[in-house]
């Protein structure tokens, strides 16, 4: 890695956009000097698209995915340009591209996960298309070639160093798949991202037909880059822009009781196994709220093995109680981000950031017996989750990753609180209205009031022990009557076709 004797970025105060990046710049953002002619404004990047194509990027909800490419996109089009494109990436992207695109009228349709309000409304609506994508499959598919030809991929990234490699910043995600299998590819540069952050990352790529030499959740088996045929790139562009920042929420009373619920159910399972495995832990706040809990609690030495970090991650390493993080992502809030930057050299011996390819990879997550806990928006009494849906068919995101950890995770524990609406509607049901987590993928359900385990428990079984424990005591007699109900049909599960439909 380079010498460089200078604070990171973003622990300096803010400095305004200049169209005239200093010459120094280039030369430490773009070390390969034959690359430095492909430098543009945004606006000039953005005339490259045309009607029709398949676009790939990559990046999370609040981090690592480009902006000022498709904003000008979003300009260009609003301005008279009549184009719209199909946009792929894995998982959920942020206003300033999905919502940018609805506003422009420039989305045929997403391929991935949804993250932004907007675009959500216009699925819905039915004035985008949209093709819910499984984290860990999507790459593949794109591979197989099930989604057509990838004509650009735009990436964001920290550099470009000698070799005409990628230097990735704070999300690897899909990124490595689209620029090996895009026609032509457009880098983003992000001023906001330390070169610091060289050598974070774990790049590699899976061979068709044979194993992954992935034999400890931290171990590195690739390069700290990004390979890439440099004749594919278009233009560069540099960006100063810093992630969204949506603060952590507070854990409620309720959050905090499923933690409770959650801590207590991993101590018992490390008293009869022995040891925990890594550890996967979802998004949102009640999941947040379990991380920050594990800083009261006396487990140590663990090791998370997850899609993204988020904000609790590094209090739990400042705690003492992290072996080491590999990830695919930071969704850090303004303050953790500032946080990770200014302690960069300390927090670099607990991270590895890797592709989806590894980290939602079914053979290592299977290797590693990975413990999954991670959240929905209901749950019925077999167990099945509704995590996408709500109300059977209004798009909240998508599946997303959730998918690959529950199905090839040792432990598979979904958490939830038991009601919505200030306890007027139960989360617990006779049948969720749309299932995305069958009762074969779910091991274990918590809520406030409780933990259902449900492993090695027969159909009826389950639905007493998830009634019992985790529904809602208002409405535990209306569910137990359905199920008294189902008993005298016969069949060996509780379920009445004739309520339902």
């Amino acid at each position: 890695m380079m010498d460089r004797d200078r604070q990171p970025y973003a622990v300096q105060g803010d400095r305004r956009w200049r169209e005239e990046i200093p010459l120094i710049e280039w030369a430490q953002r773009i070390q390969k000097v034959e690359l430095r002619n492909k430098i543009s404004k945004a606006q000039e990047a953005a005339r490259f698209f045309r009607n029709g194509m398949v676009v790939a990027t990559s990046g999370t909800a609040l981090s690592g995915y480009p902006r000022e490419v498709f904003g000008a996109l979003r300009e260009r089009i609003q301005k008279g340009g009549s184009l719209k494109i199909d946009l792929l990436c894995a998982g959920p992207l942020g206003p300033e591209i999905e919502d940018a695109l609805v506003e422009g009228g420039g989305l045929r349709r997403r391929i991935g996960t949804v993250g932004s309000k907007l675009l959500r409304q216009a699925i819905n609506r039915g004035e985008v298309g949209f093709l819910e994508g499984k984290t860990g499959k999507v790459c593949q598919y794109a591979r197989r070639g099930y989604y057509g030809k990838i004509d650009v991929a735009v990436i964001e990234a920290s550099g470009i160093n000698e070799k005409g490699e990628i230097i990735p910043a704070t999300c690897v995600y899909d990124a490595p798949e689209w620029l090996d299998l895009a026609s032509s590819v457009i880098i983003e540069i992000n001023l906001r991202r330390p070169l610091e952050v060289e050598g974070l990352h774990d790049i590699y790529y899976p061979e068709r037909g044979h194993c992954i030499p992935l034999n400890h959740p931290l171990e590195r088996i690739g390069s700290p880059y990004i390979p890439l045929d440099v004749a594919k790139i278009r233009h560069i562009v540099f960006s100063e822009r810093e992630d969204r920042n949506v603060p952590e929420s507070p854990p409620g009373e309720r959050t905090l009781r499923i933690a409770e619920n959650i801590g207590n159910f991993l101590k018992k399972e490390k008293l009869q196994q022995g040891e925990l495995p890594p550890l996967e832990v979802g998004i949102g706040d009640v999941l947040n709220g379990f991380l920050s809990s594990l800083t009261r609690s006396d487990l140590s030495s663990l090791i998370f093995y997850q899609a993204v970090a988020t904000d609790p991650i590094l209090d739990l390493i400042d705690a003492g109680r992290v072996e080491g993080v590999s990830c695919n992502s930071l969704r850090f809030s303004a303050s953790a981000l500032n946080r990770f930057f200014s302690r960069l050299e300390h927090y670099r011996r607990y991270f590895v950031f890797r592709p989806v390819t590894l980290t939602n990879s079914a053979e290592i997550l299977g290797r590693f017996g990975v413990l999954a806990v991670n959240s929905g928006l209901e749950a019925d009494i077999q167990g099945q989750i509704n995590s996408s849906h709500s109300k059977g068919s209004q798009l909240i995101g998508g599946i997303a990753g959730s998918y690959d950890f529950a199905r090839n995770s040792s432990v598979s524990i979904f958490a939830l609180p038991s009601t919505i609406q200030q306890g007027k509607i139960s989360r617990i049901v006779p049948r969720v209205s749309h299932v995305d987590h069958t009762e074969h993928e779910v091991d274990v359900l918590i809520t406030e009031h409780g933990i259902a385990d449900l492993r090695a428990l027969e159909p009826y079984e389950r639905a007493r022990r998830i009634i019992e424990e985790c529904a809602d005591p208002k409405f535990r007699e209306g569910l137990k009557t359905y199920v008294e109900k189902a008993r005298t049909r016969p069949g060996r599960v509780p379920i009445l076709l004739e309520d339902e439909f």
